[in-house]
């Protein structure tokens, strides 16, 4: 056990490195902070809900430096992209704490924290594995047929609308390989930064698919410049909780320390994979924290008369983690194995980069528009 004298609580070490290396590596594969998931976790550990979301910004910052440097090596940032939504963002950060400052003094951030949470995790996760699941059976299909796939599949038609919008000035994004209005990806940056503001999260769960699914991206671009857009969300947003006491930076540093080395596999791991199978763990990890956020919710809306609910959600927040990185474990292994000609799964092979293709070379998404693939 240690003592975090500031969050005034008693939590063995080792649980905040457990919990900083697991969701390093869902975050640096994912590309999202991961503090739709630390948040509640530290909820579940005793944090109180505004420590929880100054310590989980606090973290994110530094562990989106090592991720965003491993996706530069591979080529995964649009830096256009990322600069553009930068004011949206630490507008949207200001807000968010803010509104988060106000429910404190209400005696309420921890009910409001989790309330927003399930809300938003569900609702992302039911559109993200509608879409993914259409996205998946159109590789089956272009495999059968013989064509050529590529990293990026897509089943959304959003993106040509948001791309339609005609308001000046309209920037060219090369990496991405997308032409939109600059006020697009500022209402992206100023929405996302918002939740990272208020939630204690790096934003990434909610612009990961927006910048797939409205500006048009592909998920690996997205990934990689949605962990630029964290860290500056992030720093900004781990000042502005300093500064309202909100974080414990002992905490900080145990997390650190495991989330260095879970980025970077992460991040890594993404090379090995089709844009489907980093929007596959998306919504689960999604789905997961949902439930996650609901449990605790629950359990402080009863007034913890209910014991199991207590210890069921410390199980499935320790679970959700172990099972994600389980996950992208095994797409790494089985990606290794079809590169030796081995036997992978079915259901595993439409989600692998087809072996001999070029790695770091970042694509257009493919699209379904009325049947077809564009």
């Amino acid at each position: 056990m240690f003592d975090f004298p500031v969050a005034g609580i008693e939590i063995p070490w080792l649980l905040l490195v457990f919990t900083g290396f697991t969701v390093g590596v869902v975050g640096g594969f994912v590309g999202v902070g991961g503090g739709y998931m630390v948040t509640p976790a530290l909820c579940v550990f005793g944090f109180p809900g505004y420590m929880a979301s100054g310590i989980d910004l606090t973290h994110i910052a530094g562990k989106g430096v090592i991720a965003t440097i491993r996706h530069r090596q591979l080529g995964n940032i649009d830096w256009t992209l990322a600069m553009s939504m930068i004011a949206g963002t630490m507008f949207g950060v200001e807000l968010g704490t803010r509104v988060l400052g106000f429910f404190k003094e209400q005696g309420l951030s921890t009910v409001a924290v989790l309330t927003a949470s399930f809300v938003l995790m569900t609702g992302l996760f039911i559109y993200t594995q509608y879409e993914t699941r259409q996205a998946q059976r159109q590789t089956v299909k272009m495999e059968r047929e013989g064509r050529d796939i590529g990293r990026e599949v897509v089943a959304s038609n959003l993106p040509s609308v948001f791309q339609a919008v005609p308001l000046m000035p309209i920037i060219r994004c090369h990496t991405a390989r997308v032409v939109v209005s600059m006020w697009v990806i500022v209402l992206v940056g100023m929405s996302t930064g918002l939740l990272a503001g208020f939630l204690g999260v790096g934003g990434g769960f909610i612009r990961v698919p927006a910048l797939v699914y409205l500006v048009g991206t592909s998920t690996h671009v997205a990934v990689g410049t949605d962990l630029v857009e964290i860290v500056f969300s992030g720093s900004y947003g781990a000042m502005r909780h300093a500064m309202h006491g909100n974080v414990d930076f002992l905490a900080v540093m145990f997390m650190l320390c495991g989330a260095v080395f879970g980025a970077q596999f992460g991040s890594i791991a993404t090379a090995y994979v089709r844009g489907p199978a980093i929007r596959f763990i998306l919504s689960y990890s999604l789905a997961l924290a949902g439930l996650g956020a609901f449990l605790p919710l629950f359990d402080k809306l009863t007034s913890s008369t209910i014991w199991l609910i207590g210890a069921v959600a410390v199980t499935l927040t320790l679970g959700q983690m172990i099972f994600l990185c389980a996950y992208i474990l095994s797409l790494f292994g089985f990606a290794l194995l079809a590169r030796r000609g081995r036997w992978v799964p079915a259901w595993a092979m439409p989600l692998l980069v087809k072996p001999g293709s070029h790695l770091a070379t970042a694509q257009a998404p493919s699209r379904l528009v009325k049947g077809r693939v564009v």
